[in-house]
């Protein structure tokens, strides 16, 4: 049978029966032998003492996995109150974001109404400067109207009053 191992005569191969061999002396080695009572001494001794957690005893032991559980706990509470106080600074920013967009509107639209009434004022001026100039023309032209008109009434009674005289004049005689 070759595949149990052993050969015809019931003898183990050579090199597994080696291994065994090593195997075996090492367990019952005088090292191994004393790890086993080691161990077997330390569960007797936590069962007899105080009851040894890697070499602490139990009750602080469990008081450190309450701490411990309840700092875990806490963490999680404080990661979940910073996902929400987070998110309320997210909103709490946008909304700070679209009041200055809406001031700035403001102001833009301020500005523009500035600018209109700015300009509706230059307008304003520049007619009344041109209505000034029109009745300053129109009164200087009508007083120079008014002036040449009455110079030339002068006149016209001046050549008058001479050609009365200067019918006189122009016959050469005196009245």
């Amino acid at each position: 049978m070759a595949g149990s191992g052993t050969e015809a005569g019931g003898v183990a191969a050579p090199k597994r029966a080696a291994r065994r061999r090593q195997r075996s002396e090492a367990n019952t080695s005088p090292k191994g032998a004393s790890k086993r009572k080691k161990a077997r001494n330390t569960t007797e001794e936590d069962e007899a003492d105080e009851e040894e957690v890697f070499g602490v005893p139990r009750a602080m032991a469990e008081e450190q996995r309450d701490a411990l559980g309840m700092l875990t706990q806490t963490l999680a509470q404080l990661t979940e109150r910073m996902g929400v106080s987070e998110a309320r600074e997210r909103e709490r920013v946008e909304i700070e974001r679209e009041q200055l967009e809406l001031e700035h509107e403001r102001l833009e639209l301020e500005w523009r109404r500035a600018a209109m009434e700015e300009r509706r004022m230059t307008d304003m001026d520049h007619i009344s400067m041109a209505m000034h100039r029109q009745f300053v023309e129109g009164s200087l032209l009508g007083m120079m109207r008014r002036e040449i008109a009455a110079a030339e009434q002068e006149e016209e009674k001046g050549a008058d009053g001479d050609d009365e005289d200067g019918m006189v004049d122009a016959e050469g005689e005196d009245d």
